[in-house]
């Protein structure tokens, strides 16, 4: 059991692939900012899952949310002029992601 200011604490972290993790409480929301390397948000980035379903996009501030996930996910985001990026997030897990501009030519 972890210790938190003297009071102990369920919580603790793993990793989930790219993504740091908090393990606690249980969890049904996958949710994050999709980012450019810069660090800024990126907006209406679609955020679809392994079958290609759209789940969501991202708002003018490159926030997304997932509710009522009950497992890890698969993931793609994608938008015109950038890179598609694929990776597995979970519940709890930091769900920021980074996409890269298509360099134009």
């Amino acid at each position: 059991m972890a210790m938190f200011s003297g009071i102990p604490s369920l919580m603790m972290m793993f990793s989930c692939g790219e993504h740091e993790c908090l393990y606690g409480p249980p969890s049904d929301v996958i949710s994050g900012v999709v980012l450019e390397r810069e660090y800024q948000p990126i907006p209406r980035v679609l955020v679809q899952d392994e079958n290609g379903d759209s789940l969501t996009s991202t708002d003018d501030n490159g926030f997304y949310e997932l509710l009522n996930v009950e497992n890890c996910k698969e993931l793609t985001f994608s938008k015109d002029g950038y890179q598609s990026k694929d990776t597995t997030l979970c519940p709890a897990c930091d769900g920021s992601v980074y996409m890269k501009r298509i360099a134009e030519e």
